[in-house]
């Protein structure tokens, strides 16, 4: 049966939540503050099957991609434009050890390795090489976009902060990103934000790279976007020098880049928690009080997963992951 149902926040939490419901029928509403420092702002869109200097894949990332192609199949049939796109990621190996984890996988994301004088033909500074990675990129900021307009379009989007004596009628699910710290319902609850910054700067190549900091093209403008960093404290201090210095020295494994012309430089705040899972599910007292929050930086990759699966919690009861739900906390 059709609900009606307020989605507080238009971040990729709440925009994908809110086309997931949209597609089993239910009435949904959909309100943002338009508030600064969105997680947005500073996501890559990259989509990495292997994590971290160990290499590893999350346990999930198989029913995550069958998910991701799932959703966005329909979204972008509706939108007559491509938010998802494969790519080859260069990941440049920083030891001996990372190369000799890298041979010693089977993975179907795993395509090839490059010894260092052929990243050095590429223009990459890799001494011991690097491995090619079935991955793939996501524009945020298009579907972002895509979505306020379809839902604007519905009467459906209203910029608006949450007022409780308006909504009493509706399911309330709060998707405010890191804005999360503050709500007085959830904030009791182990989330642990992090800020960082992106910039976008002049460059030719081509080429999807990482060392841990990525270099991701943005399509024919002659530009790519590099980052990113990461700071617990100063949440909404934005852009720093600090910050632009840390990138460009990380990124020396593009020599030509170290000069490159700042485009622009951008900072949010990502919503991450203690134990690196989302956090999801009902208020345990208020129970037209739901929470759909806490996917950090993997939230290109998890996010329409964990929005079927809420979406089945909320339509048809059925459970929630446990190592998602809020619940685990109670």
């Amino acid at each position: 049966m059709s609900q009606d149902i307020l989605i507080v926040g238009h971040g990729l939490a709440g925009a994908i939540l809110a086309h997931s419901l949209l597609e089993r029928g239910q009435n949904v509403r959909v309100i943002d503050s338009c508030s600064p420092h969105s997680a947005t702002q500073v996501s890559a869109g990259l989509i990495n099957p292997f994590i971290g200097p160990k290499l590893n894949i999350p346990t999930d990332f198989d029913n995550c991609m069958d998910a991701n192609l799932h959703f966005y199949q329909i979204i972008e049939k509706h939108a007559e434009k491509k938010f998802l796109q494969s790519i080859d990621l260069f990941r440049i190996f920083l030891a001996v050890t990372q190369k000799d984890r890298w041979n010693a996988l089977a993975s179907p994301y795993k395509k090839k390795t490059i010894s260092p004088s052929q990243c050095s033909d590429s223009g990459l500074l890799a001494t011991y090489g690097a491995g090619v990675t079935k991955a793939w990129k996501f524009d945020s900021q298009g579907f972002i976009n895509f979505s306020q307009k379809s839902l604007s379009s519905q009467g459906r989007f209203q910029e608006a902060n949450f007022d409780p004596m308006r909504w009493t009628d509706h399911l309330v699910i709060f998707c405010e990103g890191y804005r999360v710290i503050k709500n007085q319902w959830f904030n009791m609850l182990p989330f642990a934000p992090a800020q960082g910054d992106v910039l976008s700067i002049e460059s030719s190549k081509g080429l999807h790279a990482s060392n841990g900091t990525w270099h991701m093209p943005d399509g024919n403008k002659g530009l790519a976007r590099v980052g990113s960093t990461w700071r617990h404290e100063n949440l909404e201090s934005g852009p720093s020098q600090r910050a632009r210095d840390e990138i460009f020295k990380r990124l020396q494994f593009i020599p030509s880049l170290q000069n490159a012309s700042i485009n622009s430089h951008l900072s949010g705040v990502r919503s991450g928690t203690k134990d690196r899972n989302p956090i999801i599910g009902r208020h345990p007292k208020i129970k037209s009080y739901y929470l759909f929050n806490g996917f950090g930086s993997r939230g290109c990759s998890t996010i329409p997963l964990a929005a079927h699966e809420f979406t089945n919690f909320i339509t048809q009861g059925i459970p929630l992951p446990q190592h998602k739900n809020l619940s685990r906390f109670l």
